[in-house]
């Protein structure tokens, strides 16, 4: 029996931004749910911080959501960040040059306004 591929994605509204953390691995199996859950975020005009730390892998797929998140941030107003990213995904980023077109940061930014999640 196959086993589902492991995702996991949390959501903590911040206020003045959104935090969604992605846990386990996106590929082309797991990048449509990922896309389900946070392009809705993405959509709200505000800045969504896609916290990578517990991302372990991604595929094309994956970034190429990325980019389509990116996207729709910025149509509605909003940003993308991405935030502490492991190796591996942020060596993917480097490696396609998508570091060139998202904001990433070392760890999740705090909240805007000094609230604390």
């Amino acid at each position: 029996m196959h086993e589902a591929l492991p995702l996991e994605i949390g959501v903590h509204d911040r206020g003045a931004d959104t935090v969604a953390t992605v846990v386990g691995e996106l590929d082309f199996g797991t990048t449509p749910r990922m896309l389900e859950v946070v392009e809705p975020l993405a959509a709200e005009g505000r800045t969504l911080v896609l916290d990578l730390s517990e991302l372990d892998f991604c595929d094309s797929s994956a970034l190429s959501a990325l980019v389509r998140l990116h996207k729709v941030a910025k149509a509605a107003g909003g940003a993308l960040h991405l935030a502490a990213p492991r190796p591996q995904v942020e060596s993917a980023i480097t490696l396609t040059m998508l570091h060139q077109l998202l904001t990433i940061h070392p760890r999740v930014p705090d909240a805007p306004g000094g609230s604390t999640p």
